[in-house]
C-alpha cells in the first residue's frame, strides 16, 4: 500500500497567514513531487468557501482541506505547521472562525477509502497529547512517525 504520509510534505514553522497561503503552500509542493496535477490548489480554496474544514480540538484547532479527487494523481497527507495560529472558518459553521494551529490537507484519490481515512483522521484530531507533540516537532521525520496510523488507514 502506497504511504500516505512523506517527509516532503511537511512544513514546520511555515510562514503562512491565511488559509489560502496555506493550501497554496502545500499545493505547490504536491505539484512539485507529482501528487496533483494543475488546478488543484483553486479547487481546494473553491471547496474551502462552500465546506470549510476548520475542526475545533481541546488544546488546539485544526483544519483538514481537501477536494475531490479529480486532479489526484497519488493519495496523500501533508502537515503544516504555521509559525503563528491560521484563520479557518469551522466545518459546518462557516461564520464561526478557527485559529487552527495545525494544518492537515488530506490528498485523496480513492473516494471508497476517505471514510477510513477520516475515521483515523478524527482520532488523531481527538488526541491532544498526539496533536501537542506534531505541534511543537521539529522534525519532518518525527511528525511521519508520530502520525504513522495514518498510514495504516
Amino acid at each position: 500500500m502506497n504511504k500516505l504520509l512523506d517527509e516532503n510534505l511537511v512544513f514546520i514553522d511555515a510562514e503562512v497567514t491565511t488559509s489560502e497561503d496555506a493550501i497554496n503552500l502545500m499545493a505547490s509542493r504536491l505539484g512539485e513531487l507529482g501528487y496533483v496535477k494543475d488546478g488543484y490548489a483553486q479547487m481546494v480554496l473553491d471547496r474551502e468557501k462552500i465546506f470549510p474544514t476548520g475542526l475545533p480540538g481541546k488544546s488546539m484547532c485544526i483544519a483538514i482541506p481537501h477536494t475531490d479527487p479529480t486532479l489526484v494523481v497519488k493519495p496523500a497527507i501533508g502537515v503544516i505547521v504555521p509559525k503563528e495560529p491560521v484563520e479557518f472558518s469551522m466545518m459546518g459553521e462557516p461564520d464561526t472562525k478557527l485559529q487552527v494551529s495545525l494544518i492537515m490537507p488530506l490528498v485523496i484519490k480513492d473516494p471508497n477509502k476517505q471514510i477510513d481515512l477520516l475515521r483515523a483522521m478524527m482520532h488523531v484530531i481527538q488526541d491532544d497529547d498526539l496533536l501537542r507533540a506534531v505541534r511543537t516537532s521539529d522534525s519532518p521525520r518525527e511528525i511521519v512517525s508520530l502520525l504513522h496510523e495514518l498510514d495504516e488507514a
